[in-house]
């Protein structure tokens, strides 16, 4: 490693001038590998006192160290000469190095303002919420810059001083597609940028960016207004009255209260007011909801839920958290794939509540499709085969027709095998998206009333004496235990 070690010799530091009698501040002489294995470092007292000694003994340590190059004595000689100065200590220099890592650079997303920050504003100078001003970033203008996103930049690996390859990782990728009323384009260095092409209100989903144009409602959805069906966003500046029905691609704001109606949206839905359901009405998003209550609702989502007084008597579902750190959970179930926060579970009186986190509610039902689909696709191949065995069986042989049809039976049995294998696949994929980022984590704030049952993944307890403290829901191996809440388990912000 000659061209190594000239290569270093910039890099090598003089230190520690030598104390009175030139002894005191001397190091011990070694000669080591660093932990890293990339360099060759020396700690040595002034090298220049026997120049010709000094570099025997380096090279000595070399051999003994196994290095595969190495300087001779004299290069040795030459590189101490030029670094060092007389009555100087050597401490930490590097003699030989190898060739570092570079370090990966994961691809990364740099929107133009906080477009999702959510929630309520709080009035000025207290902190009050005011439900009528909700925090709402999602509005865009036409030719609007909203993202970059830069790719990931791999990394080098680096060679140690023993000259062995040292690995280096595979950089995270980060994956945007523009969607509708999207622009994207791509320079020379791979940066994409995302530019707005119509006015509207932005959104994204399944890593899609898009801008929906809004239809605004400006009074109440009720008979004379009929039922909405929206490609786009939805605004309705009044409430949603009994019986309606709402189906919207984009987000559904509500300025007023909802009543039960059937409400089917592909983002978010936000609501001024409250929600009031019933058994026959569903509620279904693709985002988060927000809202300052729900009553008797019945609700899927695939997003966060964000309440901030009470959740009462509700069938609530999501893949995302539930937050209602402020107000409470009373009555029905409420099962949250990423989490519950909640002031207060359950009620003096109520009927009986069930939290439920760290599992996907959605997941039973997406796996059972699939599942049938396969054995119905086995059924099929099974068919195939005894058909074509039935085929080959005949003692007078096939025709030319028959063969023709035989050919075409196993490519049919074929494409099902790999059908079956491709479905196997998505069951997989399905079940470990499912697991990413669930949490099984129930939060009690405030108090914890008895008849109230938690439950997290498969395991559940049922709370017997009511506890008027911040409680934690907490899994120990297969059992539910409600511990008290402290520092070291409190919710981080995000989720208080």
């Amino acid at each position: 490693m000659t061209e190594t070690a000239d290569a270093t010799q910039e890099q090598a530091t003089e230190r520690g001038p030598s104390g009175p009698g030139g002894d005191s501040s001397a190091p011990q002489f070694s000669l080591r590998v660093s932990d890293d294995k990339v360099s060759v470092l020396l700690d040595c007292p002034d090298p220049l006192r026997d120049l010709t000694a000094t570099a025997q003994r380096i090279v000595a340590e070399f051999r003994s160290l196994e290095l595969p190059e190495y300087p001779d004595e004299e290069f040795t000689a030459k590189v101490l000469s030029n670094i060092c100065q007389p009555g100087c200590h050597l401490i930490d220099t590097i003699l030989i190095m190898g060739q570092a890592v570079v370090e990966p650079q994961d691809g990364r997303l740099e929107w133009t303002r906080d477009y999702f920050d959510t929630g309520w504003e709080a009035e000025e100078g207290s902190e009050a919420i005011d439900f009528w001003d909700k925090i709402d970033n999602l509005s865009v203008s036409a030719d609007e810059k909203l993202l970059e996103m830069h790719p990931a930049i791999p990394g080098e690996p680096g060679l140690n001083v023993f000259g062995n390859k040292i690995p280096v990782n595979k950089p995270n990728k980060v994956r945007v597609r523009g969607g509708k009323g999207v622009i994207e384009s791509t320079d020379d260095s791979g940066v994409a940028t995302f530019v707005a092409e119509i006015s509207g209100r932005i959104r994204f989903t399944d890593n899609t960016l898009s801008v929906d144009d809004i239809y605004i409602i400006k009074g109440d959805v009720d008979l004379e207004q009929g039922n909405i069906h929206h490609s786009g966003s939805l605004q309705i500046e009044g409430d949603v009255q009994l019986g309606a029905t709402i189906e919207a691609g984009g987000d559904v704001v509500v300025k007023g209260m909802i009543e039960p109606s059937h409400i089917r949206a592909g983002g978010s839905l936000l609501v001024n007011g409250g929600i009031v359901g019933s058994e026959e009405s569903l509620i279904e998003v693709g985002g988060e909801i927000q809202a300052k209550y729900i009553k008797e609702a019945v609700i899927r989502a695939e997003g966060d839920i964000t309440v901030a007084n009470e959740i009462a008597h509700s069938d609530i579902e999501t893949r995302g958290k539930v937050e209602a750190s402020r107000g409470r959970i009373a009555g029905g179930r409420t099962i949250a794939r990423m989490g519950i926060s909640v002031g207060e579970a359950g009620a003096s009186g109520s009927s009986k509540t069930l939290l439920a986190a760290g599992s996907d509610p959605s997941l039973p039902a997406k796996l059972a499709d699939r599942k049938t689909k396969l054995r119905q696709m086995e059924k099929a191949r099974v068919k195939i085969r005894e058909a074509v065995e039935t085929m080959r069986s005949k003692p007078e042989g096939l025709n030319e027709d028959e063969n023709i049809l035989l050919e075409g039976l196993g490519r049919k049995a074929h494409n099902l095998g790999q059908a079956l294998a491709d479905g196997e696949l998505e069951i997989q994929r399905l079940t470990n998206e499912a697991m990413t980022g669930a949490r099984e984590e129930i939060f009690m704030l405030r108090e914890c009333w008895a008849g109230t049952t938690v439950q997290l993944g498969d395991h559940k307890v049922l709370v017997r004496v009511s506890v008027m403290k911040p409680r934690l829901a907490k899994r120990f191996k297969d059992r539910i235990r409600v511990v008290p809440m402290g520092v070291d388990n409190a919710p981080d912000k995000k989720s208080s």
